[in-house]
C-alpha cells in the first residue's frame, strides 16, 4: 500500500465493553486495514462531538428506517444533513 493512502481514526460512544469493534478490527487482514487503531471509546455525556455524531447517525437511521416512534425525525437527514453528505442520501449498510 502506497504511503500516502488514507487512514482514519474511529471515536465512538460507550465505555469499551462491547469488544466486538475490536475483533472486527484486528481481524482485518493488516494490508486491508484503513483504521489506524481499535475504536476509541467515548462517554457522550463528556464529548459533544460524539453527541453530534450520534444524533447525524440517528438521523440517519430514522430516514432509512421510518416507523411511527420516530416520525418526527423522519426528514431531518432530508432537511438538515443531505446537502453536506456528497451521495444526498444515507446509505444501508
Amino acid at each position: 500500500m502506497p504511503a500516502s493512502a488514507d487512514r482514519t481514526w474511529v471515536f465512538m460512544d460507550g465505555d469499551g465493553s462491547d469488544t466486538s469493534y475490536r475483533s472486527a478490527h484486528r481481524n482485518l487482514k493488516l494490508h486491508q486495514r484503513r483504521v489506524i487503531e481499535d475504536a476509541i471509546h467515548l462517554d457522550s455525556r463528556s464529548s459533544q462531538l460524539v453527541q453530534m455524531s450520534d444524533l447525524v447517525a440517528w438521523s440517519a437511521n430514522a430516514c432509512i428506517d421510518p416507523h411511527q416512534g420516530n416520525e418526527f425525525a423522519w426528514y431531518w437527514y432530508d432537511t438538515y444533513l443531505s446537502e453536506r453528505d456528497p451521495a444526498r442520501q444515507p446509505e444501508e449498510i
